[in-house]
């Protein structure tokens, strides 16, 4: 290498390690709702046992947990809110715990809780501390185990999780000074000069970096792979996502016009990988980046440089983006004229449950199908006949397996049930009175003049009902003064329950329907033309069910009640009286759910009498009739699916 070529070379490594210097320096862990904080895993607890667990309770200090194992035991921490929980996962470690939950009631711990959280890839016992608040708290490892004590006041959370060990980088001694006076400018100057400041290396110092021992040996990063931060207890998986995790070790770039092929020098030194450039990677980088990991740094590099990378074991082969998707397509085009070369089988396979047409249309619109392939149907035995390469054979027959797999049946029973309850009084009086003063009868007024008289009054207001009357007639020898009373009363009391219960069974996500009643004629005329529509008053039932993975039963269902009111007919038609739910649930199997309801209440009361003398107290039911009227009725509408077990 020329010396200008060890000089980048030197400012480059400078630079990533006055980075990695600042980071160690910065690197205290802040607590927070959602922060993990994580110890220095102990190459023996890679298969620890958790043996025990015990609370040394303490009205000074506040109660300590303490972890037994079979030796100490890597862990990582993570705090949480509503409801306040201190997680500390033991990576590696199966739980032996006779007992999983221990009471405290003290210093702000509620109970301690542990149990085996996973037990593959990587076993993890996970141990929660239920707190009623924020509680400081410090941890210990030990030579058997954990110490976690739980502080009465002083210390913050941060202060405690720093105590924790935490593995120190491993600096190197040579490029030291350098960092440090770069740091000094920088603070010095906001606008320092870059270039005169790194290239003040000489050559010695990088084959005395070269030869030093690498970078990664301080933090393996296992190649490429991006492995989980934090406690990594929750196992959040994406479906799909174009984000990149990297967790390399973090450094510091600033670079100005340097060549691109040195900088992969520099990531070889850092991540122990070995990189092999194609021969038109060629450019330029001017970057600056501070803290960030070097993978990540890495892409940016490569992206901005129209260049990707291929990874293979721990070689990393950098090449033009268009080179590499180019490569791609013919590897692709090798492989599949490589399997079309080999001669076509032919399988037929019969059809049990399945219709053959719709398989057929399935395996042609998948895509499972090679070039070379071809499917047919044969409708009189409802079998596939297929022809493709035998490679393509097995995903087919699994396919076609599936598909052709028993429906279940599923048994669909609705109530409709429909009570009445009516009550009407009807109350009424009838009376008359008649009086006559005149010789005939033996009497007179006494008086010269008039001589005779006579009087009458009559009050006709009778109930509405004729159920019930009672009648008085007064009079005296001479008939002279009548009175006739006459009481009418009528009181009805009627209750109804109407039960109505279709049932129909079918397939799984089949529609079916079923339906009784009548179907009325409705005439219409036209000047050229009659036509006669029909249409139904009947009971029905249409649903459509799934059967969920949870064995439960989503339907789509409509359910009707319609009658014919011949009562009240308009013309020769009659009205039709509906009752209607259409709705979709979810039901148990077996189980039983109210998909409707209607309840209507109907009350009427009326009273007619003579004005003022209808309201006079007791007297008043002499001078007035009156009518009340209740009226309930109240509809429900029940829903029963069943799954049907064949065989």
């Amino acid at each position: 290498m020329s010396k200008y070529g060890k000089l980048s070379l030197a400012a480059l490594t400078a630079l990533v390690l006055a980075g990695s210097a600042f980071q160690a320096a910065s690197a205290e862990p802040a607590a927070g709702s959602e922060t993990a904080a994580a110890a220095a895993p102990s190459p023996s607890a890679a298969n620890s046992e958790l043996r025990s667990m015990s609370v040394a309770k303490d009205g000074a200090e506040g109660p300590v947990v303490t972890l037994s194992g079979s030796g100490p035991l890597a862990y990582t921490t993570l705090e949480l809110e509503n409801p306040q929980r201190l997680v500390i996962d033991l990576k590696g470690t199966v739980s032996r715990l006779d007992e999983s939950q221990v009471a405290v009631g003290q210093g702000g711990v509620l109970r301690v809780r542990a149990g085996q959280f996973r037990r593959s890839p990587e076993p993890v016992s996970r141990v929660v501390v239920d707190l009623d608040g924020p509680v400081p708290y410090r941890i210990e490892p030990t030579s058997a185990g954990l110490t976690i004590a739980f502080l009465a006041a002083a210390p913050s959370v941060a202060t405690a999780q720093a105590a924790a060990p935490t593995p120190a980088p491993t600096a190197l001694p040579a490029p030291a000074p350098v960092a440090t006076a770069q740091a000094e400018r920088k603070a010095a100057d906001p606008a320092p000069q870059q270039a005169p400041a790194t290239r003040a290396v000489t050559a010695d110092t990088i084959d005395k970096l070269l030869r030093a021992p690498s970078l990664a040996a301080e933090e393996p990063t296992g190649g490429m792979t991006a492995a989980p931060t934090g406690s990594g207890s929750f196992e959040t998986k994406a479906i799909v996502t174009d984000k990149s995790n990297y967790a390399g070790k973090k450094i510091s770039l600033n670079l100005v016009d340097t060549d691109v092929k040195q900088i992969f020098r520099l990531f070889h030194e850092i991540s122990g990988l070995n990189f092999v450039l194609d021969p038109a990677v060629d450019g330029k980088v001017t970057i600056v980046l501070d803290n960030v990991p070097w993978d990540q740094a890495l892409d940016i590099i490569l992206k901005n440089n129209g260049l990707d990378k291929q990874f293979e074991n721990n070689v990393i082969r950098i090449a033009p983006t268009q080179k590499l998707a180019a490569e791609a397509a013919q590897r692709k085009q090798l492989k599949e004229a490589k399997d079309l070369e080999v001669e076509p089988i032919t399988i037929t396979r019969t059809l049990s449950y399945a219709k053959a047409e719709e398989v057929e249309k399935v395996i042609r619109d998948g895509g499972i199908l090679s070039t070379r392939g071809k499917v047919m149907v044969d409708k009189r035995t409802n079998a596939l006949i297929i022809s493709d390469i035998p490679k393509k054979l097995q995903p087919l027959d699994q396919l076609i397996s599936t598909l052709d797999s028993e429906t279940p049946q599923v048994m669909i029973e609705a109530r409709i049930v429909e009570t009445s309850k009516s009550f009407s009084q009807d109350l009424g009086i009838k009376w008359g009175m008649n009086a006559i003063a005149d010789a005939s009868r033996g009497t007179g007024t006494g008086l010269v003049f008039p001589a005779n008289a006579s009087a009458r009054y009559g009050l006709n207001l009778p109930g509405a009902g004729t159920a019930s009357t009672l009648a008085f007639s007064f009079g005296n020898i001479l008939d002279s003064f009548t009175l006739d009373i006459a009481l009418s009363d009528l009181e009805t009391e009627g209750r109804g329950r109407i039960l109505s219960s279709p049932k129909i069974a079918t397939q799984n996500n089949e529609r079916a329907e079923i339906e009784q009643g009548v179907r009325i004629p409705v005439v219409s005329t036209t000047a050229t033309e009659i036509n006669v529509e029909f249409v139904s008053a009947s009971l029905r039932l249409a649903v459509t069910p799934q059967i969920t993975a949870d064995g439960t039963v989503a339907m789509d269902v409509t359910v009707e009640n319609n009658s014919p009111d011949f009562v009240n007919r308009v013309g020769d038609v009659p009205p039709i009286r509906t009752q209607r739910a259409q709705t979709k649930i979810l039901v148990a199997d077996g189980g039983t759910a109210v998909i409707g309801g209607i309840f209507t209440i109907n009350e009427g009361q009326s009273e007619v009498g003579v004005p003022w003398f209808r309201k006079i107290p007791g007297l008043g039911w002499l001078f007035k009739t009156r009518n009340i009227t209740n009226e309930n009725r109240e509809l429900l509408i029940f829903i029963t699916p069943k799954i049907v077990k064949i065989g």
